[in-house]
């Protein structure tokens, strides 16, 4: 920082960089009233120099910010952008793990701060990155990695932390959420659903980050990694997208009062301390308030042994939801308490250990089945015998007198029940003659207090 201003740099203009442009222009004055000083940026590093230096002005033309970037401001050479020494906050809102991750490394190392929203590197590499802070005094704020325009990550933190946070339960995903916000509440079918967020500009032209889950579980390993205080990483999360529902179960599902949910969740046992990671499609009751988060919307449920749950929800992505956290983090550090609040931080996360996380198998829930029967007698029998064999009740079950090929759908709501029982079971009744197709099996989710 200079003495008359405080300088940044950034990596990346598009579409969350686009907005982080805005706010600075739009709303420069209110921040130089918080931090006493105006911000300025500096450099700008981009793929192509000269394709936004023949833009910028038409793109900014709007708010006042081609006052605050110019086309000298734009560079594509690295060694150009890290040569000036007036800035000691980087922004990359580049995304990617290579090389954003070795420029966020490089930042560091030189003793300058870092504001990412760039979950995947963070996913990837975040436990490296906050020892590498660390070591050089320097700070790494991310709040725009997990949730958009929600502050969970502030709130994880520095607001809970009081509590003994024992689960986390998470709608981390726009995209999916709107998805399946469409196959509940208007019958959609998925492949209808999907192309309608793509037109809309939820989903991308290759949705398979979405869909398949990967992209929430990025986000929960950040952020479990926050609330359990250990060294979790992507690949302790067991992952199920939303490629694969049929809306036959959504609406049967209905039935019974639940509705579907693509949830991250992170669970920690408060006899052991073991932990469970996963993303997966869920049935939650309709009255919980995380059932009833509709369209683009995200929403974090979290627990603490003293505060009991806090939610909060809001937009998860988009341009301007995720620039305010960007800048939100921005005047944080410029501020002061935040770099001094993260060495305490990354001290905590670098000395806990790494996650004793039990394997899916093991996971004790609920579940809904469904069992596509030969519409005769004593097959439901063997099914029971079957289940029970493996210590699984049925709580419920639900069966409708659609017939197709002599075959009926059978809904099945079990007691709780180990998952790798359950995964046994199923395939010894998927063998069975007078099964057809592979039984369908979905988590309920009873959160804690409900």
């Amino acid at each position: 920082m200079s003495g008359e201003t405080i300088d940044i740099a950034m990596i990346g203009l598009g579409t969350v960089g686009g907005g982080v442009v805005r706010m600075l222009a739009r709303h420069g004055d209110e921040y130089t009233r918080r931090l006493g000083r105006p911000l300025r940026l500096r450099r700008v590093l981009v793929r192509n120099a000269n394709r936004h230096r023949q833009s910028v002005n038409e793109t900014f033309k709007d708010a006042g910010a081609q006052t605050i970037i110019s086309a000298d401001t734009i560079t594509d050479d690295v060694d150009t952008f890290f040569s000036d020494a007036s800035t000691s906050i980087m922004i990359e809102v580049a995304g990617g793990v290579d090389p954003a991750g070795d420029y966020v490394r490089r930042t560091l190392e030189s003793g300058n701060h870092v504001v990412t929203a760039n979950k995947s590197l963070l996913a990837a590499r975040g436990i490296e990155l906050f020892d590498t802070a660390a070591r050089h005094n320097a700070s790494l704020a991310f709040e725009a990695s997990c949730a958009g325009g929600i502050p969970i990550v502030t709130s994880l933190l520095f607001g809970l932390a009081a509590n003994r946070v024992s689960g986390l339960y998470g709608i981390l995903n726009g995209t999916c959420n709107y998805i399946l916000t469409q196959m509940t509440q208007h019958g959609t079918t998925y492949a209808d659903a999907l192309t309608q967020a793509q037109q809309l500009g939820f989903a991308e032209a290759d949705p398979s980050l979405d869909v398949t889950g990967q992209d929430a579980a990025q986000k929960l390993a950040i952020l479990a990694a926050l609330a359990f205080g250990a060294r979790t990483h992507e690949r302790d999360v067991t992952v199920l997208g939303i490629d694969t529902l049929d809306l036959a179960d959504i609406k049967f599902g209905a039935e019974l009062g639940y509705d579907v949910k693509l949830l991250g969740i992170a669970e920690r046992s408060e006899t052991n301390g073991r932990m469970s990671l996963g993303v997966q499609p869920c049935f939650v009751h309709r009255d919980e308030p995380i059932a009833q988060i509709y369209g683009s919307f995200n929403a974090v449920s979290v627990y603490g042994d003293a505060v009991g749950h806090v939610m909060q929800m809001g937009r998860g992505a988009g341009q301007m939801p995720t620039a305010s956290a960007v800048v939100s983090d921005l005047i944080n550090i410029a501020a002061g308490w935040y770099p001094r609040a993260f060495a305490k931080v990354a001290s905590s996360i670098a000395s806990g250990g790494m996650p004793d996380v039990i394997h899916a198998d093991e996971l004790t829930a609920r579940f809904y089945l469904r069992f596509n029967m030969r519409d005769e007698p004593g097959v439901m029998a063997k099914v029971a015998t079957i289940l029970g064999t493996a210590d699984i009740s049925i709580s419920a079950a639900l069966q409708h007198e659609q017939i197709v090929d002599g075959f009926v759908p059978v809904v099945v709501v079990t007691h709780n029940a180990k998952q790798g029982r359950l995964r046994e079971a199923l395939s010894r009744i998927e063998a069975l003659d007078t099964i057809y197709a592979s039984p369908v099996s979905i988590r309920i989710v009873d959160l804690p207090g409900g």
